[in-house]
């Protein structure tokens, strides 16, 4: 029964998720904080970006690991009315497909850019 359980999660449904927020981001600090703890215990991969002026980025996962990171970031008023796009799509088939996506490793900049080049980097 154990194997079952295993093959079942690795049967798992994978996901993308894309958002950003524009707005005053006043500790960025403890946002590299919650990101890293965050992504790094749901496993998620691809690229955060944060900066004063708001976030922007572009993860993936397993499926209802990536709902557990859009509730967790909900939980924070300062993402109150953002955004969450989430699609679903099958895991790379290998490293090269992961890494021609960016999804083979977690990637969190600070960057300090204004609003118009952050949501084009």
């Amino acid at each position: 029964m154990a194997e079952t359980h295993a093959e079942d999660q690795d049967q798992e449904q994978y996901g993308v998720l894309l958002y950003y927020k524009y707005a005053d981001m006043p500790d960025l600090d403890e946002l590299v904080a919650f990101y890293e703890s965050n992504c790094n215990s749901l496993g998620l991969l691809g690229r955060v970006r944060l900066s004063p002026q708001g976030v922007n980025v572009t993860v993936g996962g397993k499926l209802s690991l990536l709902e557990k990171h859009i509730a967790a970031v909900m939980s924070n008023v300062l993402f109150e009315g953002t955004d969450f796009k989430l699609a679903t799509c099958d895991r790379p088939v290998n490293d090269n497909v992961a890494k021609e996506c960016g999804f083979t490793a977690l990637s969190i900049r600070v960057v300090q850019v204004n609003c118009d080049q952050f949501f084009l980097a």
